[in-house]
């Protein structure tokens, strides 16, 4: 027998394409705009995408999105593109490159140029505003007739024109909090959305300077910057209309608004554009980032840049969507660190949360999300889109609905809090928030408000917790000490409920949590997920994990009390034995041989070459890494059907190899004959 030692090249190269896909078909898509069901927007037909799927998710063609160590390595990449950088953001070390061709064949072309300094490279996922849900004409027709809305007590909610109509204010408690002297002043919220119409009256001297990373533009404060549509200018009264006793005021009303315009006149920008517009909000002043969008595709680009907001003391909050399912896959929703909101309704004296939202034991709490009033562009301004009451200021309002408008209760009550504590921490933060809310729905901690329905009077009222946020990192490294990516991490709360997270391994094999809870968790790691289709190779188009057998999972329980970091070790066995034949093969070996080796190089590299014999159970558990079991023979001049059975990881899975021409010398053997797919090994401990 002749044993290869692995080779000095790291295999953690051979993951660092990871994405969160199903399938890999590829179709041609026009561009949607900002999607909503309360009017035109400002969009234009003019632009056009072509969209690539891959099952249910669907990315931008053309354009791929590339973290690296080392920027020579970038420069190999637009070379053999014939590609250009359109976003650029050395603080995380990520740049997009735009080409023509589809990303399958960029994949195909990165993956042999056997690069060591890139992180990962991805799409640019399509993603949504969160619709608000429609208003129901029996709320519209009471309003417009001018009829009284019983909406609880009518107490509480400020003193302005349509003061009435704002129940989230009474929901919140927040006038206690403002006759406490917390307003929101000296705060920055970040409303990450389609623009803001700062000419409006009610936002007049609360809107400053922003930023539209599609054209790469500082947006003058005070202007009206309401590209692709009204979602932006209703989200921000909501945040901090101004106290001026006319049309409405917000829950933050001293806070400031920052524009950064991600669904602009062709739609979603793409997660290069978003994530440059998240740092310009971090490095130019941004207390809050304030979030009513989301859509499936794990993207590393995003959750690096929310971990640099987190990172540097910015609070993010993050609807959870209106899907109405327990959901863990929209994004940014469920990065780690965020506060995930949910949408409540008041009814019969009492709250709930609403049927439309979607629940999750991410959920942080609940807000005000039904017949909400708010500020809309005016009928000359760029996002216009109507309007249900004007006010004697001039100024538009309208109704809408969701969790889109739920999560800037939240906003404006972190940036009250941030009144009170300027310097608290984003962890600091959310356990106000968290401590104050009033419990909804399920006795304790539940999946559709999570702590219950946030109360600024109760948040304002507590002491700043001391202590208890923390990072923590889990790595998954095989058995050779190489990092795995695509490794999906969970935390559990075992201690008490809530504040359970998730997040996935990068190229290092490292998941990161920022601003997490101290407690006892059950860290929970598994995968590679095998129904993680993706283009993770760069050639074949699916994940590395291809078969349910080759997922390994492990758990533990870790008492975090300060920052750490906790390794989890990936191990796999693989036994093979083979049948009788069909024909004779004369003089053959049995070889292990390393896929990534052999796509990257074009060349054959063999851990194992030893004699073919029949009842002979082959132990190849030491080797970590992705390989082709193979029959090699001497005799041609026949074809010949070799059957036998793996026992991979404990689990037996019938396989077969075909020399399927008369001069074939070489079979790949697995499950379906020999169709190329690769085993994915980690290795057993020396």
């Amino acid at each position: 027998m002749k044993k290869l030692l692995k080779y000095t090249l790291p295999i953690v190269l051979a993951l660092f394409l990871i994405l969160s896909a199903c399938g890999v078909n590829n179709v041609s898509l026009n561009k949607v705009t900002t999607n909503n069901n309360f009017g035109s927007g400002f969009n234009s037909n003019d632009d056009k995408v072509i969209f690539g799927k891959l099952g249910d998710l669907e990315y931008e063609e053309g354009k791929i999105l590339v973290g690296y160590r080392n920027r020579e390595d970038v420069n190999k990449i637009l070379e053999v593109l014939n590609g250009k950088i359109v976003v650029d953001l050395p603080q995380i070390k990520m740049v997009s490159i735009k080409f023509e061709g589809t990303v399958e064949k960029a994949y195909e072309k990165i993956f042999k140029l056997n690069l060591k300094g890139i992180k990962y490279v991805e799409p640019s996922y399509k993603r949504q505003i969160i619709d608000p849900k429609p208003v129901s004409d029996e709320v519209i027709n009471i309003i417009k007739g001018k009829k009284e809305v019983s909406i609880d007590s009518f107490t509480g909610r400020g003193n302005e024109e349509f003061s009435k109509y704002l129940w989230g204010l009474e929901a919140l408690d927040v006038e206690n909090a403002w006759n406490a002297g917390y307003t929101g002043k000296g705060v920055v919220v970040a409303v990450v959305d389609t623009g803001v119409d700062g000419t409006h009256p009610d936002l007049i001297g609360q809107v400053v300077e922003g930023y539209r990373p599609l054209t790469d533009e500082i947006l003058p404060a005070g202007t009206d910057s309401s590209y692709g549509g009204a979602h932006g200018t209703h989200v921000a009264g909501t945040i901090a209309a101004s106290n001026n006793s006319i049309g409405i005021v917000g829950v933050a009303p001293d806070a400031k608004i920052m524009p950064i315009v991600i669904f602009d006149t062709v739609g979603y920008v793409g997660d290069d554009e978003v994530a440059e517009g998240i740092l310009w909000a971090v490095d130019h002043g941004a207390n809050v980032l304030q979030n009513s969008w989301g859509g499936w595709g794990y993207s590393y680009t995003l959750k690096t840049a929310f971990d640099y907001a987190l990172d540097n003391n910015v609070v993010v909050t993050v609807s959870a969507g209106n899907g109405h399912t327990d959901q863990h896959l929209q994004y940014p929703a469920n990065y780690p660190g965020i506060i995930q909101v949910g949408a409540v309704e008041y009814y019969g004296g009492d709250y709930r949360t609403v049927w439309f939202s979607n629940r999750s034991d991410a959920v942080i709490v609940g807000a005000p999300g039904v017949n909400i009033l708010s500020t809309v562009p005016g009928m000359s301004s760029l996002g216009y889109e109507g309007y249900t009451l004007e006010g004697t200021n001039g100024g538009l309002y309208d109704f809408y609905q969701g969790t889109s408008m739920a999560c800037p209760h939240v906003s404006g009550l972190v940036a009250i809090l941030l009144d009170k504590y300027p310097n608290a921490t984003p962890w600091q933060i959310r356990k106000l928030i968290e401590d104050g809310a009033v419990d909804i729905d399920e006795p304790g901690f539940d999946h559709s408000s999570g702590f219950g329905l946030i109360n600024a009077s109760n948040s304002v009222a507590l002491e700043l917790p001391g202590n208890g946020g923390l990072s923590f990192d889990v790595v998954a490294k095989d058995s050779w000490g190489y990092g795995i990516s695509g490794v999906f991490v969970s935390l559990k709360r075992v201690d008490e409920n809530g504040g359970d997270y998730f997040a996935k391994t990068d190229y290092t094999g490292v998941a990161h949590f920022s601003n997490i809870d101290a407690g006892s968790y059950e860290v929970i790691v598994g995968g590679p997920d095998s129904n993680d289709r993706s283009y993770a190779n760069g050639y074949y188009g699916i994940s590395y994990a291809r078969r349910i057998e080759e997922e390994r999972q492990y758990n533990d329980i870790v008492n975090l009390v300060g920052d750490s970091t906790r390794t989890f070790t990936f191990t796999s066995t693989f036994n093979v034995e083979f049948d009788e034949p069909t024909a004779d093969l004369d003089s053959a070996t049995v070889t292990l041989d390393s896929a990534f080796f052999e796509l990257v190089y074009g060349s054959r590299y063999s851990y194992y070459e030893v004699p073919f014999a029949t009842g002979t159970v082959y132990d190849f558990s030491q080797v970590a890494d992705l390989a082709f079991l193979r029959i090699e023979r001497s005799e041609v001049g026949t074809i010949c059907t070799v059957s036998g059975t793996v026992t991979l990881n404990g689990y037996e899975i019938p396989v077969y190899g075909t020399f399927d021409s008369t001069d074939a010398t070489l079979a790949t053997v697995d499950e379906y004959g020999g169709n190329g797919y690769w085993w994915y090994l980690f290795g057993t401990a020396f």
